[in-house]
């Protein structure tokens, strides 16, 4: 079987002539769970990794349903959702249902041997996806049950839609990596892990990027990310992972845990100066069990904001901020509560240190109060977009939507806005509904998220 209905990825080549370097973003639902298994070399099989979904009562087999892997030699496989394309076999060759990344991962080292290997079949259930194939040489090759799209540029990215006949759909990811990767030259792993940012489908929303990989397919050494944190990496590199012997790993494992459960449990028990007392004593001994560094424990304060328990929000921002003075985004969301409680010259004070220190800063110029009455959004994201349009409930959604204007690589717009709180998004190439990603205050409908916004 072949993975068919996955909601999204990004997958990109990047070749300097001298490296070559392969970038992954993997977007599903955001409660998916994953493992990576380790197969050493038996016999005349090569040694490779796999990363596949897990799913409840299946996790032990799931090695057979990869959704992607790398070998010994460089040579990696990935699949990209499309729309459904029935395949039509060609009678002279053998009907294959089995997927073939464990096989090719095993009996192959370059893309040119991998199609060789797959011209034999008909891959059958391969309808509603694209394998993308590519190696150390910077070989690289498109697969569908139908057809086979062979390199054409020294770059390349491949998101989610059939590239068959040069077709090309819009789609901000692929555009994004690829207006990134024609400006670079050398590419270092810095670079690659700019690009797998920029791309990344990030909270609050029904698809978002749960893990991300940049590898040097030459030193077969992979840099993982997961759940948009690209500030935690973690290098596994397979020569030495393999050595271990026959093993897996759940992707989460290999990463500190998010503590806003924890957190959320303690306020649930026992109200927030306990929670407080014990986010503090994790603070400092727990450092390296929980992630302090990322926007775990904004994520708790911004919930008890979202519902209405202001009061205990601003005592958690505050002592956040007495932890990270220097934090703006910090800063921003103590800000954020002030404005929620009414505190117009506490949360004026939170907006103007933010933007003392970074003119360009989100949420401190989307809630300061302008001399125009104006509202201010100034989105760096979705940088390869044509374009980016605001709806809310105050533009009657798409009666008539704000058309923002591309500015110094952000994404621009000063709208007049009714006082009170809103619902609104982005469109986003008239293809995609996104919610907001500097905004952690959201409201969910089945699986429609809209941001909040309170003036």
């Amino acid at each position: 079987m072949f993975p068919e209905n996955a909601p999204a990825c990004t997958i990109f080549l990047a070749n300097s002539g001298k490296k070559v370097w392969i970038g992954n973003n993997e977007d599903e639902s955001p409660g998916m769970q994953y493992r990576i298994w380790y197969m050493p070399r038996e016999r005349q099989a090569s040694g490779y990794m796999l990363w596949s979904e897990k799913h409840e009562g299946y996790d032990s087999l799931m090695w057979q349903y990869p959704q992607g892997g790398l070998n010994e030699h460089g040579l990696f496989m990935d699949y990209t959702a499309i729309d459904d394309i029935a395949v039509k076999p060609d009678p002279a060759k053998k009907d294959r249902e089995q997927e073939v990344v464990n096989d090719i991962l095993k009996s192959c080292r370059t893309v040119k041997q991998a199609l060789q290997f797959i011209s034999a079949y008909n891959l059958v259930k391969l309808s509603g996806a694209q394998l993308f194939i590519a190696d150390a040489s910077g070989d690289y090759a498109t697969v569908h049950g139908n057809y086979v799209v062979t390199k054409t540029t020294q770059n390349f990215s491949l998101t989610n839609y059939c590239i068959a006949g040069g077709r090309r759909e819009a789609c901000w990811r692929r555009e994004t990596a690829t207006e990134q990767l024609d400006k670079q030259k050398a590419f270092r792993q810095q670079d690659i892990t700019g690009i797998l940012q920029a791309t990344a489908q990030q909270w609050p929303g029904d698809v978002i990027t749960n893990y991300s990989m940049a590898i040097d397919l030459s030193r077969r050494e992979m840099i993982l990310y997961f759940k948009g944190d690209f500030g935690t990496p973690v290098t596994i590199n397979l020569d030495k992972a393999l050595q271990q012997g026959k093993h897996n790993r759940d992707i989460a494992d290999y990463f500190p845990a998010n503590i806003a459960p924890v957190l959320k449990q303690q306020y649930a028990t026992t109200g927030i100066e306990p929670t407080i007392a014990l986010y503090n004593k994790l603070r400092d001994t727990a450092a390296k069990r929980y992630n302090f560094a990322n926007h775990d424990a904004l994520s708790f304060a911004a919930t008890l904001l979202s519902e209405g328990k202001t009061d205990d929000a601003l005592a958690f921002l505050d002592n956040l901020h007495r932890q990270d003075k220097d934090n703006i985004l910090v800063n921003d969301w103590l800000g954020i509560a002030h404005h929620y409680k009414g505190n117009k010259t506490q949360a004026a004070a939170c907006f103007k240190a933010s933007l003392a220190k970074q003119p360009d800063d989100y949420l401190a110029n989307l809630y300061q109060e302008q001399a125009s009455d104006k509202v201010v959004f100034k989105l760096p994201e979705w940088t390869g977009a044509h374009q980016v349009q605001l709806i809310g409930d105050f533009t009657g959604w798409l009666k008539k939507p704000v058309n923002m204007k591309k500015k110094d690589g952000y994404w621009f717009a000063e709208v007049v806005i009714p006082a009170g709180q809103h619902q609104y998004k982005f469109l986003v190439d008239g293809v995609f509904y996104l919610a907001d990603p500097h905004n952690l205050l959201y409201t969910w409908k089945g699986d429609n998220v809209n941001s909040l916004l309170l003036l």
